[in-house]
């Protein structure tokens, strides 16, 4: 049986993080909550991957965005769900088709 692309949007979603090295680090904003130095406040599910997740699996709700944070923890990026891209404004990065 045949699964459209709705059917795969259930339980899998691709977000890419321009900037991001291999698995972590890099220039772009590719910290999450998932490294034991919290350069993201963890309480917020929109910076911390794993609380993304949990929201998904217990509540049903997929992200449509993850925001990632600099090394340094001094800038915040929004990395949009695939096929959406994240494009600079001027002001800050919004997802487009």
């Amino acid at each position: 049986m045949k699964q459209g692309s709705e059917d795969l949007d259930r339980f899998y979603r691709l977000f890419l993080v321009p900037g991001m090295a291999h698995c972590e680090g890099g220039k772009g904003s590719p910290n999450f909550g998932q490294d034991w130095i919290a350069r993201a406040p963890p309480s917020s599910g929109a910076s911390n991957i794993l609380l993304d997740l949990v929201e998904w699996v217990e509540n049903g709700k997929g992200p449509e965005v993850i925001t990632g944070a600099s090394d340094d923890g001094t800038a915040l990026r929004d990395h949009c769900r695939y096929p959406q891209k994240s494009k600079w404004d001027g002001e800050k990065w919004t997802c487009i088709a």
